[in-house]
Order: structure tokens, then C-alpha cells, then sequence
């Protein structure tokens, strides 16, 4: 409600706004003469107005002092008294001649009140623009680092797939869409098994389930099949197991590596180092087989031997019994010389039935010749081929090869060959020693 102090201490507004109503309430007197002037109200109306002038007056008094007051009080309680309580607040704050910590007289102090203020406001606007671009940076490494993360994900040649516990299929790089000839939208939200080769998988299930709840990990070769021409396409599969430490939730990553180039290579190399009859090395792995044998002697002074293995008569059973039954025995005779050797020794076909036996370590003359005769003695037994059996034999020529004699691959060759001629000259069916060990 309207107080003599708070009349008093807006007095001047008040002012105005009485001086507004009255200039309103003239407007209306004059608009009225104006109405009787031109007639607007008949002789009867206005007889009763004159009549009645004073009750009139009074009670439009009446009504505009109560329309005065309650236009006042509504300015007070929705403008005046809210604007006042700001402006005794600013004044409270920011007023440096109303603060209490400011001398009248002290224009130095009121200059330092007015620079702390100024300070602390430009020291949190600098703290908000800090942490602002602070969160701004933070806000981009992120957005750096997922749209690193996605292009790796997006253009890795490896095959990456993201699982979760039930095997359905969360998310898959480009890849494996096109590694199995499926389009992306038929591989999310499937199941993986519907994707590989059940065969394969069952073969490595046991495994793999014991090992991702064993140590969360898994890896090892698989093989999955393309789904429109159904080949198979071997690769090497890694498997990590995540668990989300606040819901439990499981995932699975899989990053798997198509190895079918490499694989190729692989069956080129060893196409092009093996013997395609007797599946022994050839003179190519004999060769690089030599040259390392020669090289590790430079260095570590060591012996080995060089056996030279020829059949004997072999050209009569191609004669006899057919090219067709000679490369059965020539198999038979490669499985033999195989389990007659260490596995530190190597034996290769050199061409037709001649073949060539390193036996490396030579610790003892001993060793080498106990291992020429259990290669003589396993070549003598016949070979039983459909139910024809075939009497074989070999000679047998031992060269031994000494450090620090500069010796070339021919010439080791070349001195176990004749070593093997002088065993076909003094009988056949034995073992002649080129050198003394």
C-alpha cells in the first residue's frame, strides 16, 4: 500500500504522474464541451447532467482519486519498488562514495578501491575466457582424435569387426565387407557365425573360448569363405576381449589379416625350393643350404659332410617296369633317405635318382659313417609295389669338408661324385670316403 514515506520519497514522480492524469482528465472536459457543443446529447440528457452536476462531480471525483491510487500502487509494486531495490543495490556494490572502505577525502584510496574492482572483474573475465577456450581445445582434440580413429577404422587393410556378447555384429570396416563379397548393410546387426566357415570355426572353438576367459585374448590362423564363389580365404586372426567395469558389458575386437597373398608366396617359394616328384629340396635349396653351411664354418671352424647317393641300376626298372613305377620308387626312395637323417641334416634330389645328404654336425667320422650306413641299410630293403618287389641298392660317395680351405660348392660336389664312382667301380652297394675327417 501507498505510505506517506514512500509518497515522500518518489514525490517527484509522483509529481509527473499527477501532472500526466490531470493534462488525461482536461483532455476529457474538453472532449465533453466538445460533444455537448456539436450536439451529440439530446436537450433531456443534459437537463438530467445539469441537475445532477454535483453528484456527478463528486462521484467522478472519487472515481479518479481511486483510479489515481491504484495506478500508483501498481507502479510501486511492479516498477518503482523493484527499480529502487536495484539501484540501492548497484549503489551498495558499486558506489565508491557510499562504501565504507572509501574516506571522502581520500581520492588515492578511492583510485586503488576503484582499480581492485576493475582488476578481479578483468581477472574473471580472463579465468572465463581461459577455461572457455580451454574446453574449446579439449572439444577438438576429442573431435580430432574420433575422426583419426574412424579413418583408421575406415581404410585399414586389415579386417577389423566389433562384436558384442551375444556374437551380433556392432560395427565392420569396408574390408571384410568386401573380403566376403557382402554389403555393409546385410553385415550390421548379424550374427558373425552366419558370415564364416562353421568347419573352420568348430575346429578352433574349444581353443578359443578357453583362451578369452582364460586371458582375454586370442590368436591364430582361420579360414572364412567368400560367400559368392566359395573360396576360401585363409587369415590370421587376433580376438580381445573388453569388459565394462561399470555395467558389465563384453565386446570383442577382431583384427584379422587376409593372408592369401602371403600364403602365395609361401607355395611359390617352396614350389621353387622343393622337388615337385619327391616334394625334397631341390639344387636351388642345395645351393642356399651349401652357402650357409660355408659361411657358418668361416666364423665357427666346425666340419660337416657331404654324401653323394646314386642308385644303382635305376635305369633297369624304368627299362623293366615303366617311367610310371621308376617315379613311385623314386617317392619311396625320398620317404626313406627323410627318417634316415637327423633333423639337423638335410637331404635333396639333385636330378633323376642322384641325391645329395649334409650331415651337419660331423662331431665324429664315426657319426658320419654310422649315419651313410643306415641310409645304405634302409636303400637295400626292396620296395613292395603292387605286390612286386623291386630289389634297390645305392652307392655312396662321403666327402668331408674342412674350415679355412676356401672350398667352392662345385668343388665339394664335384669330389663327393667321385667319391660315389669309385663305390659303383669296387662293387656297388657301398660307401667310399673321399678324404680322411
Amino acid at each position: 500500500m501507498l505510505t506517506i514515506k514512500n509518497f515522500f520519497s518518489n514525490y517527484s514522480m509522483y509529481k509527473k504522474i499527477a501532472f500526466q492524469i490531470t493534462v488525461l482528465f482536461f483532455f476529457i472536459f474538453i472532449t465533453f464541451q466538445a460533444l455537448v457543443f456539436f450536439g451529440f446529447f439530446d436537450i433531456d440528457t443534459l437537463n438530467v447532467i445539469h441537475n445532477h452536476r454535483t453528484k456527478i462531480n463528486i462521484l467522478f471525483l472519487f472515481t479518479l482519486l481511486f483510479i489515481l491510487f491504484c495506478f500508483i500502487n501498481i507502479l510501486n509494486k511492479w516498477f518503482i519498488n523493484p527499480l529502487m531495490n536495484l539501484n540501492k543495490e548497484i549503489n551498495e556494490k558499486t558506489n565508491i562514495f557510499n562504501n565504507e572502505n572509501i574516506h571522502e577525502n581520500n581520492i588515492t584510496d578511492t583510485f586503488k578501491y576503484c582499480s581492485d574492482i576493475i582488476d578481479k572483474v578483468n581477472k574473471k573475465d580472463s579465468q572465463v575466457d581461459f577455461e572457455t577456450s580451454k574446453l574449446t581445445k579439449e572439444k577438438q582434440t576429442l573431435m580430432s582424435h574420433n575422426q583419426l580413429t574412424s579413418s583408421i577404422f575406415n581404410n585399414s587393410q586389415d579386417i577389423i569387426i566389433i562384436i558384442d556378447n551375444n556374437g551380433i555384429i556392432t560395427r565392420v570396416n569396408p574390408t571384410f565387407c568386401k573380403l566376403i563379397g557382402v554389403k555393409y548393410e546385410n553385415l550390421l546387426h548379424q550374427p558373425l557365425i552366419k558370415f564364416i566357415n562353421k568347419v573352420a570355426y568348430k575346429n578352433i572353438k574349444a581353443s578359443l573360448t578357453h583362451e578369452l576367459n582364460r586371458c582375454h585374448h586370442w590368436q591364430g590362423e582361420f579360414t572364412i569363405q567368400h560367400l559368392t564363389n566359395n573360396k576360401n580365404i585363409p587369415l590370421y586372426v587376433k580376438i580381445n576381449k573388453f569388459i565394462d567395469n561399470k555395467n558389465k558389458h563384453i565386446q570383442y575386437s577382431i583384427v584379422a589379416t587376409d593372408l592369401t597373398t602371403i600364403k602365395e608366396i609361401d607355395r611359390l617359394i617352396y614350389i621353387n625350393h622343393h622337388d615337385s616328384l619327391t616334394d625334397l629340396p631341390n639344387r636351388v635349396a642345395l645351393t642356399n643350404r651349401l652357402n650357409d653351411e660355408l659361411n657358418s664354418q668361416r666364423t665357427q671352424c666346425h666340419k660337416f659332410a657331404v654324401v653323394f647317393i646314386d642308385l644303382d641300376n635305376f635305369k633297369k626298372i624304368n627299362d623293366n617296369y615303366g617311367h610310371q613305377m621308376g617315379d613311385k620308387v623314386l617317392k619311396i626312395t625320398a620317404y626313406k633317405l627323410r627318417n634316415a637323417i637327423k633333423k639337423t641334416d638335410m637331404v635333396a634330389r639333385l636330378s633323376g635318382d642322384e641325391f645329395i645328404a649334409i650331415i651337419n654336425p660331423a662331431t665324429t667320422q664315426t657319426d658320419v659313417i654310422q649315419t651313410c650306413e643306415r641310409i645304405l641299410n634302409v636303400l637295400q630293403q626292396p620296395i613292395i609295389i603292387n605286390k612286386q618287389h623291386i630289389a634297390m641298392s645305392a652307392s655312396l660317395g662321403c666327402y668331408y669338408t674342412h674350415p679355412k680351405q676356401h672350398q667352392t660348392i662345385e668343388d665339394i660336389l664335384s669330389q663327393a661324385d667321385i667319391a660315389m664312382y669309385k663305390a659303383k667301380m669296387t662293387g656297388k652297394g657301398r660307401i667310399v670316403e673321399c678324404n680322411s675327417f
